[in-house]
C-alpha cells in the first residue's frame, strides 16, 4: 500500500461496506478550469456593490462538475455565527431552481436555503419582503442558481416573472447572480437582454487524453480503497475511462466507483482493464437514447 497515505492505508483495511461508504462520498479534485471558475467567482464575491452587478454563468454537459465547482465554493464560505453580532453572516446562498419555477417557489427555495420559516400559503408580497429583508440582515453576497434550465420550462409570462425577480434581487441588494446548467441554461439566460450581458459564460470542459487528464486520474487513484496499485494513468487504461465516461468529471468517478465494487466484492485489491471492460456500464450517450422496456 506504498501508494496510499497513512489516513488511506486505514481506510483501505477496513470493510468492503466500510470502504464502498468511503467510495461513494463526494471529493474534490482540483484542475485548471475549476480553479479558474473558483478563481472568478472569489472576484465577484469582492465586487464592490454597484447597481449593475456583474455575474456568471457556468455551463456544461449533465454530470459535467458543475454542481460540485458551486459546493466546494460554498463550503470554502461557511455561514459566520457571528456571536457578537446580530445575525448569522452567510456570504453565499446556493439554491437548485425548482421544476417549472414561478415567482412563490422562488422565494420558498431561498428561504429553505436561509433556513427560515415561511408558510407556503404567504402571499407573494409577504415572500417578496421576507427574502429581501433576511438576505440584506445575513449580509448574502452571492445568490448561486444550480439547475438554471429549468427556468425553460414555465410558461413564457411566468418565466419573465422569474428572471425579472433575479435582476430585481440583484439591483436591489447589489449581489452578483451565478447561475449553472446545461445548455438550456444559456437559452433561459438569452431571453433578457440585461441579463445576457451580465452572466460572463464559462464551460466546463469535456476531458481529453492530455496530461491533465492523466494528472486527474492520479487525484483519483490516491483515493481509491484498495490495496493493490491500479495504474489508472497508464495509456490503455486512461483511453478506456476516457471512452466510456466521454470525458464527463461525474462519469469518471462513477465509472470508478462501479470498477472499486466489483474489485472489492470479486475479492481483487486493483483495477485492470480486464475489470473494467467486464462492467455493466452503459455510456451517457446511449443511456439518454436508450428504451428501456416498461416494468425494468
Amino acid at each position: 500500500m506504498d501508494h496510499l497515505d497513512e489516513a488511506m492505508r486505514r481506510i483501505a483495511v477496513g470493510t468492503t461496506a466500510e470502504r464502498m461508504a468511503f467510495m461513494r462520498k463526494p471529493k474534490w479534485f482540483g484542475y485548471d478550469r475549476a480553479d479558474l471558475i473558483l478563481g472568478r467567482l472569489e472576484e465577484l464575491l469582492l465586487h464592490p456593490p454597484t447597481h449593475r452587478m456583474p455575474g456568471l454563468q457556468i455551463l456544461g454537459d449533465s454530470n459535467s462538475g458543475k454542481t460540485a465547482i458551486g459546493l466546494e465554493f460554498v463550503d470554502r464560505h461557511p455561514w459566520d455565527p457571528n456571536l457578537a453580532g446580530d445575525a448569522i453572516r452567510v456570504p453565499v446562498i446556493r439554491i437548485e431552481m425548482p421544476p417549472n419555477p414561478d415567482e412563490s417557489r422562488l422565494y420558498d427555495e431561498i428561504l429553505m436555503a436561509l433556513k427560515q420559516p415561511f408558510k407556503a400559503k404567504d402571499a407573494v408580497s409577504e415572500k417578496s419582503r421576507q427574502v429581501r429583508a433576511n438576505l440584506s440582515v445575513v449580509g448574502c453576497r452571492m445568490l448561486m442558481l444550480d439547475e438554471f434550465q429549468h427556468v425553460l420550462g414555465p410558461r413564457n409570462d411566468r418565466r419573465r416573472v422569474v428572471i425579472d425577480v433575479i435582476k430585481h434581487l440583484s439591483n436591489t441588494l447589489q449581489i452578483p447572480i451565478v447561475t449553472m446548467g446545461t445548455l438550456d441554461a444559456q437559452v433561459a439566460v438569452s431571453k433578457d437582454e440585461q441579463l445576457t450581458n451580465r452572466l460572463y459564460p464559462l464551460w466546463m470542459p469535456t476531458w481529453t487524453m492530455d496530461r491533465e487528464y492523466r494528472q486527474l486520474l492520479a487525484s483519483f487513484e490516491v483515493t481509491l480503497p484498495l490495496r493493490e496499485k491500479s495504474h489508472l494513468q497508464e495509456r490503455q487504461t486512461a483511453a478506456l475511462i476516457l471512452e466510456l465516461s466521454e470525458g464527463l468529471l461525474g462519469e469518471i468517478r462513477d465509472l470508478l466507483c462501479m470498477a472499486v465494487d466489483h474489485a472489492l466484492h470479486a475479492g481483487r485489491e486493483h483495477i485492470d482493464l480486464e475489470l473494467i471492460r467486464s462492467l455493466p456500464w452503459i455510456a451517457p450517450s446511449k443511456r439518454r437514447s436508450r428504451r428501456v422496456p416498461v416494468g425494468r
